[in-house]
């Protein structure tokens, strides 16, 4: 019997996914290189001071990579950020000093960097690219959770940098400024019970910044548990993990604690009743239960609710008051915002509105059709990623753990593109608008 054969009728096109499976074979795909290197080599520009400028410098390299491999093919949730970068443009008009626009164009630059690497990622499809991207998010968490132990050994270590010594003292003197380009192992606060705190801060500028990267990452490490072929051996995954709990409690990052807590409980869910998986799920738990019986009987958790206690009540207060201060004064120019933070009109000397989180930073710096705009391309990409291989399963994981963090953590910039990275692997885009087969059309 031989082999039946689809024959063509007249005047049709034979087949639009056939043309589409040629299509995407014809496409070259990228090893995902320039994305691994900004996520992977970040740390060294943090110690040299060009973190803030390394991921709209590597977007340029990505711009040139994509205008070599021809053509240029968009994905299509990509046009929600695009209009989101649209109202970002036009919140310029609210800048009032050089100060704020400098802040301003730092913003935007993460921001335009970010949709650059989203679509280069939408072309790093083969196995190799996305290997590569996970080992680098691996390698970003192993030097976060060291960065963690430097803080807890060596506080008050910190150092000028080639840009710090460049800028004018003017500009390098700037306390944002100097957060930025200015490394620091930790970030000690002093409580009015005279209690000193040494929470990790490197390779980040700040605090929560190194709690909500370690939460976002922590999946791609736990991936490497499923997926032999990431090259870590089991019992060197559970050891990283384990190492990576001393820092991770030190730091004191409720919000940090909270969401990762659930994006782990939502892997087990998801792989029991999704995936049909009911391993993961058993572990999940076994590991919780046992983590809350080693807290209980050696003293951790009393420890931690006791250091907790001791800013809880006025980091709770400090939040409540700038959020509902920053829902309030968004209102008054809803379309655009005011371009960047400002200082609070209740309170001039406390902390600025438009900040303690990105969802309030949109809100009040671009709008709240920005925020809906920016909310509606990680919801749509973590809805409509499929997440059925182990990598696209931990990357889906991420994706909810950074939405949760949006009104608790400020994701610029290093977050920001981790979530990009994160989206991309959910979803791995099958859709795009692009160049259109002249027969197709």
């Amino acid at each position: 019997m031989t082999p039946t054969t689809a024959v063509e009728a007249p005047g049709r096109v034979a087949s639009t996914d056939a043309w589409w499976l040629r299509d995407r074979r014809n496409l070259p795909s990228g090893n995902g290189s320039l994305y691994a290197a900004v996520i992977a080599g970040y740390p060294i520009a943090w110690a040299i001071g060009f973190g803030p400028l390394v991921f709209p410098a590597v977007a340029v390299l990505m711009i040139v990579w994509l205008i070599r491999y021809r053509p240029l093919r968009v994905p299509g949730e990509s046009m929600s950020f695009a209009l989101f970068l649209v109202l970002v443009a036009a919140s310029v008009i609210q800048i009032d000093s050089t100060s704020r626009l400098a802040l301003w164009g730092l913003r935007a630059s993460w921001y335009v960097a970010a949709l650059i690497s989203f679509v280069y990622l939408a072309r790093q499809t083969s196995p190799t690219a996305r290997l590569r991207i996970v080992r680098a998010m691996i390698v970003l968490w192993a030097v976060t959770i060291i960065g963690g132990y430097g803080a807890l050994l060596a506080p008050d270590l910190t150092w000028e940098t080639p840009l710090s010594m460049a800028l004018p003292g003017s500009i390098a003197s700037d306390e944002f400024v100097r957060d930025l380009i200015v490394p620091r192992l930790s970030e000690i606060q002093t409580f009015w019970s005279g209690v000193r705190l040494n929470r990790p801060a490197a390779p980040y500028s700040y605090t929560n910044a190194w709690g909500s990267s370690v939460a976002l990452l922590t999946p791609f490490v736990l991936a490497a548990l499923q997926d032999r072929r990431i090259g870590l051996p089991r019992w060197a995954v559970i050891a990283m993990l384990m190492t990576g709990l001393v820092p991770f409690y030190f730091a004191l990052n409720r919000g940090a604690w909270l969401t990762l807590v659930v994006g782990i409980a939502y892997s087990g869910l998801r792989s029991a009743f999704v995936n049909r998986r009911p391993v993961p799920l058993l572990m999940v738990t076994l590991v919780a239960v046992t983590g809350l019986v080693v807290a209980l009987n050696t003293g951790v958790l009393d420890t931690a609710m006791s250091q907790l206690d001791t800013r809880a009540a006025d980091s709770n207060e400090t939040r409540v008051s700038i959020y509902l201060e920053t829902i309030h004064q968004s209102a008054e120019s809803p379309m655009i915002g005011y371009g960047t933070p400002r200082p609070n009109p209740s309170n001039p000397t406390g902390p600025p509105l438009g900040t303690h989180g990105q969802l309030w930073a949109i809100m009040f710096a671009h709008g709240f059709l920005a925020l809906a705009l920016y909310l509606l391309f990680f919801v749509y990409g973590f809805v409509r990623g499929p997440g059925r291989s182990v990598v696209g399963h931990w990357a889906k994981v991420s994706l909810l753990i950074g939405l949760l963090q949006l009104p608790i953590y400020g994701h610029l910039p290093v977050q920001l593109f981790i979530m990009m990275g994160a989206v991309a692997m959910a979803s791995w885009p099958e859709d795009a608008l692009g160049p259109v087969s002249p027969r197709r059309r």
